[in-house]
């Protein structure tokens, strides 16, 4: 699926000025969808790009795959949601109680909201999951040196908010100069659609072949 979303993007979203672009799914897990070329790049028998499954922290949390300080551990609106109920349950005056009045009301927008409204907690806890994305990403860029990365899920809705800081983090640690191989940062433009598009442009190839 995050195949065919990254091809959908590709093509007819966010990514179709650029030839080489890699989709990031921030949701549950972290997914990722890689294009080389225009075309779908899946490694061997389709079991490649699992950009969630690398790791950014050794010997860090556990992850369902087995492995520990996965990816997706750190960088997904599971990671984020558990992130904000760990600083809320540290700091009872935080603003995000406003947002969740439960921890079981937490969400993945419920930090940025209150970050928002200048808590400084969630501040902290947004910088916190920023930077655990940005790592992720840039290991991704460091490998790839796409033209574009694409960030989908529900967490691309925050927009600037996420975006900014992401870049300057990025920006700042990427191995090869932005202004060397400049890369765009951008989110997602076709949402649960992206697959559709991915998939039917996936088989209209497939027949031209």
């Amino acid at each position: 699926d995050a195949n065919a979303a990254a091809l959908g993007e590709a093509k007819f979203g966010a990514g179709k000025k650029y030839s080489d672009s890699v989709l990031v799914t921030v949701g549950t897990g972290v997914g990722g969808g890689i294009i080389l070329g225009g075309k779908v790049f899946e490694g061997y028998k389709s079991a490649g790009a699992e950009l969630g499954h690398t790791v950014i922290r050794q010997n860090g949390e556990l992850c369902t795959c087995g492995r520990r300080g996965c990816f997706e551990r750190y960088a997904s609106t599971s990671a984020l949601i558990r992130l904000t109920r760990e600083k809320m349950k540290e700091n009872t005056k935080s603003m995000m109680w406003r947002f969740a009045e439960t921890l079981d009301d937490v969400d993945g927008r419920t930090s940025f909201l209150a970050a928002k409204a200048g808590d400084e907690t969630a501040k902290q806890t947004v910088s916190e999951f920023v930077a655990a994305l940005g790592e992720g990403i840039t290991n991704v860029i460091n490998l790839l040196r796409p033209e574009a990365i694409i960030l989908g899920g529900g967490i691309s809705a925050e927009g600037d908010a996420l975006l900014d800081p992401l870049k300057a983090y990025v920006y700042d640690n990427i191995y090869v100069a932005y202004d060397y191989a400049p890369i765009e940062i951008l989110c997602a433009e076709l949402g649960n659609d992206a697959g559709l598009y991915g998939a039917a442009e996936y088989a209209k190839a497939r027949l031209q072949d």
